[in-house]
């Protein structure tokens, strides 16, 4: 026997396992579902509950929160009620005053230069308090109600941050912990 008429029916052999693998699915009971699931099929999942809806809508069906990630996620679900909006509002605040406060006590500032930017910070913030308040006056708040307390809120940002030391390099304090007369 020849190599030759060993590796032909082999191949052959090989190739019907491989075909009739991929068809059987096909042939099963409820195959149509099977089909509509993967969006394969005369019917591409349309009336089938969740798997006719566009991706966006199926996502969210799941719990997904969409294509956005962290805290531009709140952007993309407007309109908001308004009691939802000022919580997310007070959230952030919350959390930016905690980095602040740990940024600070991690400084060489003086006390009195730490009380002022937190003090530069909660005036900011109470005036972003006020125009969250003011946009949800009538229980909703909108896209452009939200870009206009985003604009505080990117002020707010770069004015403190402005008076906030700067993070040393990784260089710096590589140079620094090495003496220099060894």
């Amino acid at each position: 026997m020849t190599f030759r008429s060993f590796v032909r029916p082999l191949f052959v052999a090989l190739t019907l396992a491989f075909a009739t693998t991929a068809a059987v699915p096909a042939f099963a009971d409820n195959a149509g579902d099977k089909a509509a699931e993967h969006g394969k099929g005369k019917e591409k999942g349309k009336d089938k509950g969740e798997k006719g809806k566009d991706k966006g809508e199926r996502g969210k069906a799941r719990g997904h929160k969409g294509k956005a990630k962290g805290k531009d996620r709140i952007m993309e679900s407007f309109p908001l009620p308004a009691d939802k909006f000022t919580k997310v509002v007070e959230t952030r605040l919350t959390h930016a005053k905690e980095r602040i406060s740990t940024r600070l006590s991690k400084s060489s500032l003086s006390e009195a230069e730490q009380a002022k930017i937190l003090k530069d910070f909660d005036t900011g913030a109470e005036a972003i308090r006020t125009a969250a308040k003011a946009a949800g006056k009538d229980g909703t708040v909108t896209k452009d109600e939200a870009k206009s307390v985003r604009e505080l809120v990117k002020n707010l940002r770069k004015t403190v941050s402005a008076k906030l030391p700067k993070k040393a390099d990784k260089a710096d304090k590589a140079d620094k912990a090495v003496p220099k007369d060894v």
